[in-house]
């Protein structure tokens, strides 16, 4: 190796040594700002007759030792305009508020949320959040099909197949969810399955497949006897957003330099004081015995 060669290596070396040692900074020196807490809102109502759920809790610093806690002794009301429902907290859940067991939504309604007697900021005045959804349709499950795939070695399994109509008339959204014997396989939100009716505006789902059941989860996987269960979900716009967006936000960024996220919408008021969803929506269900 001639004097030039060993004297370029060297250069490098020292120029990668200072280009390290700029980017490095020690997180010691770092200091976070607080926010002010600000008020979580998951609230649901469906066209099952049950106990309609809304939870509360507030939202601090994240760096604390109990960035949520919950929220109790709120008075918190849904209204469809004729009638008003009342909420009551179960107090071995606190936080977490029920109407009676005899309550259900009605497509074509709009609910409003109330909440009231909460000082989420901590200034000692009670303040009051609202919310509202309008209850939307959606046709029932004519049938599903479970058909067996083993045509992708990554994703062998069984794929659930949907049939019916969509109820037209503009943008529709969904969401669905499946059962294996009772058992909710999607328990959480990245596991949901939402979309909307982009082509399929008054058409008919003809067997377009919904989930796909994997051979390499126990509790997905399918033996003959099993009953599996679809329940299709008639969502608004404000909630198909709101999934699609905390799951953006929560899954790895590609690439890795993306830009930051961007808030998850809310339709809780006042926005700048609360954040969360309050939905209405109706559920159809369809069940078949896998052979």
């Amino acid at each position: 190796m001639n004097h030039l060669k060993i004297l370029i290596i060297l250069l490098s070396a020292f120029t990668l040594s200072v280009i390290a040692v700029g980017c490095t900074e020690n997180i010691d020196d770092i200091r976070l700002d607080s926010t002010r807490p600000r008020l979580v809102v998951e609230g649901y109502l469906s066209t099952d007759t049950t106990r309609q759920m809304v939870k509360l809790s507030k939202m601090g610093d994240a760096l604390k030792k109990n960035p949520i806690e919950v929220v109790s002794n709120a008075l918190i009301t849904i209204s469809d305009g004729t009638s008003t429902f009342n909420l009551t907290e179960d107090q071995n859940k606190k936080g977490t508020y029920y109407t009676s067991p005899d309550v259900f939504g009605v497509v074509g309604r709009t609910y409003r949320l109330s909440i009231k007697n909460v000082d989420a900021n901590n200034d000692l005045v009670m303040e009051e959040y609202t919310a509202q959804s309008l209850l939307k349709g959606v046709n029932p499950v004519d049938s599903i099909h479970i058909v067996r795939n083993s045509t992708n070695y990554y994703d062998k399994g069984w794929s659930v197949n949907l049939y019916t109509l969509d109820p037209g008339n503009g943008r529709n959204f969904y969401l669905i969810k499946i059962l294996k014997n009772n058992q909710l396989i999607t328990d959480s939100i990245f596991k949901y399955t939402i979309s909307d009716n982009s082509n399929f505006n008054g058409k008919y789902f003809d067997g377009f497949p919904v989930y796909n059941l994997r051979e390499d989860r126990n509790d997905e996987k399918v033996k003959s006897g099993d009953t599996i269960t679809l329940e299709l979900y008639g969502i608004t716009e404000d909630y198909f957003s709101f999934i699609s967006s905390y799951i953006s936000d929560y899954n790895p960024k590609i690439p890795i330099f993306s830009g930051p996220s961007a808030n998850i919408p809310t339709n809780i008021k006042p926005t700048d004081d609360a954040v969360g969803i309050f939905t209405a929506y109706s559920i159809k269900r369809k069940s078949v015995i896998y052979k």
